[in-house]
């Protein structure tokens, strides 16, 4: 699963926003696989998860105890979900 997005605010901002998105997703067996720079997207950075399903993903980044998402830092972001191969 690749989660590409666009980040505004700094990069202390942006370490602190992994932690609290990937503590929620290992304890949900959500692997964190790292935070790369696309070459061919119009977005900041991509982050890289493997997970059994797109589902369990929006469940950790929509759930109550993550903190607030700030929409003038993280602006907009994109899924996009690869298939296990072929």
């Amino acid at each position: 699963m690749l989660l590409y997005f666009e980040w505004f605010g700094t990069v202390e901002e942006l370490e602190e926003f992994e932690k609290a998105v990937n503590v929620y997703a290992e304890a949900d067996s959500i692997e964190f696989k790292g935070r790369y720079a696309p070459d061919d997207r119009k977005f900041h950075f991509v982050y890289v998860y493997e997970t059994e399903s797109y589902g369990r993903l929006l469940d950790v980044l929509m759930d109550p105890k993550m903190p607030p998402r700030d929409f003038e830092k993280l602006t907009h972001g994109m899924f996009e979900i690869l298939r296990v191969p072929l």
